[in-house]
């Protein structure tokens, strides 16, 4: 169909992600001919038409033409022509509308790898100094025009991967490219990075604080082909015209990403891949993980354990030399011990084992340090430290069982054994008078604050608590959310389905760090039917969780688990609550009818206190590969639970964390319950606690109050850098005395096994999608002799479409009368000359 368009008036405003009215058209045009699929044909049929009846009109007047004169036979004429073609253009139905044109600006993504292995410090910042990977790019992005060049055709947004995808800025195209028609606002979030006389220079600054800690190397792993596939399943912001990668070439997991490049290329989108790092293999020794427990007793023989890893040493021995400091201050630091660790292959990581024995009750510092050849790359991993609470108090512990299981009898053996620990029993379904080896035996569950609040931990294995009246459930709630009690609680086959579904045991529900079902007939609930044994399925939270360790290190416990059978059923739960950890899952892929499988492994805290549950009473099966495993594993949970009040340094105040190691890139939950001096719950909107990172400087973090519970404080930060962290606050009133937390980070192997750039890879991404590879960020930035620039390899494929709008009745309407006026005063003016002129 033919239009006739007038550009009224240039606008800009975005419609849309990634698109905008560019323009307000009004478009002229024929109704009739839209009612045809093929608007020729009936073009073609109104051309006929018209020639047919321009003829008859001259035809006419040219036999009429004897008897007027020539003037007039034209005049006659062009009057009966113009009637005709008024009624050929009434049936046609002018219409005008008022069209919006909307363009859908082109845009490239810019992907940032942030896995771990992005902060080796490999490139040349100058003669002498080195960057670590990831601030090259952040350089690059930050303070070099490669953003705004992209602008000049594009809307850009930059994401970051690792483990996942994610975006941290996005900008739109820059009006320098608009034909000077105005420009869309950037992103709230992210302004323009170039400065200018316009710039905001505090938003600039919270911009570029922004992309610093989101290009932060936090990721434990690398999923690049898990990135690229997500940026081009992307259709919400406009057509992709390319995809910018700065990556080491690391992949480790997820997606191959050659896999890719095939639906890239189809789609037409090129990969321009610009390469970080060096491709030779670095030359390092470190002290890969300094494990040492986080309590001990006086006189208690303590080993502590440095894994020493090296890549480019192998063959190579090496001294390691421990160091301890007694107590807080200015204490005087004391070698104390020297190990000598030979590295066989290259990046094998070798143990070296200290054994020490504290002798005053406190705090000790340890640290490990390794003597580093002249040519290491890096110093900052040569030492690691470790704090040990040396404690002089024996930990009293209650164990409840509806009756004598195998976890129950040995745990209670074990306990009875332990000099550092004291062990009451209360076995419920026994008859009077039985024996039992504890230090005392109960017949009912304790009935006063003071008879319960002497305990540090209980153990209960499938217990009725229908047994327990309202006020003892009062009381256990009590001990467990203000006196930090530690409670492990082990699901039966016996009491379990009875009390869950009970109304008045909505307290002892809200205890454990599981859902229940509720429903009366669920055919999942209570499940505990196999066969065969299944291993315990661990997550990542319970691989890194050393109290549920059954060996020295963390792979001497993999592997021990690993060679673990397993158990032979699992009460199956709703699912975990909202805040509570899960470490393990039984592995049957039959047991339940939910999605994931039931929680065997998991723990949440529960205002001061922490309560750990099981699925089910048979890890005395872990006794059948070695029966220090139960011992070990047993005595760390207990530990564990218990170290809210073992820990107790203050009266009026404590300080928790969900454990003691973390992997970097992981979120630390800092809890502090506070009290005053008189023992009042301590209350203020928040209060704020001091972490001091390895090697850093020290910051302050907001522990939140809990409006629920009043005294409780809940922060968190995230762990960037692998070391020991100490977290310090002051007591209410009592501003001298600190409540003091460390925890260890660690980085996963992952990341390190190979950190060579792989050129290979990014090469072969860039080939296959008519794309390019650059060797360096500054390669890119700038170009050399026939390789262009990165920012000028993406053309626009920016889209216009019309939108159109409705036709314009009054104009329609308008139009009408005009056609009929001239229709009709032609053929009435004809006529009347023709009168005149006696031709009619």
């Amino acid at each position: 169909m033919i239009r006739w368009t007038s550009l009224l008036a240039q606008t800009q405003s975005y419609v849309g992600d990634g698109a905008r009215a560019d323009g307000v058209l009004v478009t002229y045009g024929f109704g009739r001919l839209e009612q045809f699929d093929d608007p020729r044909l009936m073009w073609a049929g109104v051309s006929i038409v018209a020639v047919l009846l321009v003829l008859f009109v001259a035809w006419q007047y040219r036999r009429e033409s004897s008897a007027l004169p020539a003037w007039m036979s034209v005049v006659l004429a062009g009057l009966r022509i113009a009637a005709f073609a008024g009624a050929m253009l009434f049936f046609l139905q002018p219409i005008k509308r008022t069209d919006q044109q909307i363009v859908t600006q082109s845009r490239v993504a810019v992907l940032v790898d942030a896995s771990q292995s992005m902060a080796v410090e490999d490139e040349q910042a100058g003669d002498d100094a080195k960057l670590s990977r990831s601030e090259a790019v952040l350089r690059m992005l930050r303070d070099k025009p490669f953003i705004e060049k992209l602008r000049e055709q594009h809307d850009v947004t930059v994401a970051v991967f690792g483990a996942d995808l994610r975006r941290v800025a996005q900008w739109k195209r820059h009006k320098a490219a608009t034909g000077g028609r105005g420009e869309a606002p950037n992103d709230a979030a992210t302004p323009n990075l170039k400065r200018g006389a316009n710039a905001d220079p505090d938003a600039e600054r919270d911009h570029r604080s922004r992309l610093y800690e989101g290009l932060k190397p936090l990721g434990a792993e690398t999923r690049l082909g898990d990135a690229l596939s997500a940026v081009l399943g992307d259709h919400s912001s406009g057509p992709l015209a390319g995809v910018f990668t700065f990556s080491d070439g690391g992949q480790n997991l997820g997606v191959e990403p050659l896999s890719i490049a095939e639906a890239a290329a189809e789609a037409k989108v090129p990969f321009v891949n610009v390469g970080v790092g060096s491709t030779d293999p670095r030359r390092n020794v470190r002290i890969r993980e300094f494990i040492a427990p986080s309590r001990a007793f006086p006189k208690d023989k303590v080993v502590v354990r440095a894994l020493v890893q090296g890549e480019g040493y192998a063959g190579r021995d090496f001294d390691v030399e421990l160091y301890a400091r007694e107590g807080a201050g200015d204490a005087a630091e004391v070698r104390i011990g020297q190990g000598r660790v030979t590295l066989e292959s290259d990046g094998e990581t070798a143990p070296l084992e200290f054994s020490i024995e504290p002798a005053v009750v406190g705090r000790l510092e340890l640290e490990a340090r390794i003597v580093a050849p002249d040519d290491d790359q890096y110093e900052n991993d040569n030492r690691r430290t470790a704090e040990i609470d040396v404690v002089d108090s024996s930990a009293k512990v209650l164990l409840i069982a509806s009756g004598a299981t195998r976890d129950y009898r040995f745990l209670r053996d074990q306990l009875r054994r332990d000099e550092h620990a004291t062990v009451d029993v209360l076995l419920q379904l026994s008859p009077p008078g039985i024996s039992q080896d504890a230090d005392k035996i109960l017949t009912t569950f304790p009935a006063t604050r003071e008879e319960l609040f002497q305990y540090d931990a209980i153990v209960a294995f499938d217990p009725d608590w229908t047994r327990l009246d309202a006020a003892q459930v009062d009381i256990l709630e009590e001990w467990v959310a203000k006196e930090a009690g530690g409670m492990i609680v082990v699901a039966g086959p016996v009491h379990t389905s009875a009390w869950v579904q009970s109304p008045e045991h909505a307290k002892i529900r809200a205890l454990y760090p599981v859902e229940f079902q509720r429903r009366l007939t669920l055919l999942d609930d209570g499940l505990f039917g196999s066969k065969a044994p299944w291993p315990v399925e661990f997550t990542r939270e319970g691989k890194e969780a050393d109290f549920l360790w059954i060996g020295d290190t963390p792979e001497e416990s993999r592997a021990n688990w690993s060679k673990f059978a397993g158990v032979f059923g699992c009460y199956a739960v709703k699912g975990p609550k909202p805040g509570a950890q899960v470490y393990g899952r039984y592995s049957d892929p039959e047991a339940g009818i939910a999605v994931e499988r039931p929680i065997y492994f998991a723990d949440q805290f529960y205002g001061a206190g922490r309560v750990f549950y099981m699925g089910s009473g048979e890890l005395w099966r872990l006794r059948i590969l070695d029966p220090g495993h139960f011992e070990r594993l047993y005595t760390q949970v207990v530990r564990h639970v218990s170290q809210g009040r073992l820990m107790r340094g203050s009266s009026t105040g404590r300080l928790l964390v969900e454990r003691d190691r973390y992997s970097v890139g992981d979120t630390v939950v800092v809890r502090a319950q506070l009290s005053t001096a008189s023992r009042e719950p301590y209350v203020a909107p928040r209060v704020s606690a001091r972490m001091t990172p390895p090697g850093g400087t020290g910051r302050n973090i907001e522990l939140i109050a809990d409006e629920n519970r009043p005294g409780n404080f809940v922060g968190q930060f995230t762990v960037s850098d692998e070391g020991s962290y100490r977290i310090e606050l002051p007591a209410p009133d009592a501003p001298d005395e600190q409540l003091v937390k460390r925890i260890t980070a660690t980085v996963p192997d992952l990341e390190f096994e190979d950190t060579r750039r792989n050129e290979a890879l990014l090469t072969a991404l860039a080939t296959r999608t008519d794309g390019r590879y650059y060797a360096s960020p500054a390669l890119a930035m700038s170009g050399e002799g026939e390789v262009p620039p990165a920012a000028e390899l993406i053309e626009s494929r920016a889209e216009t479409k019309i939108l159109r709008g409705k036709p314009d009745e009054q104009f329609a309407e308008t139009l009408n009368y005009w056609l009929l006026g001239v229709i009709c005063g032609a053929l009435s003016l004809e006529w009347l000359l023709r009168r005149l002129s006696k031709l009619a």
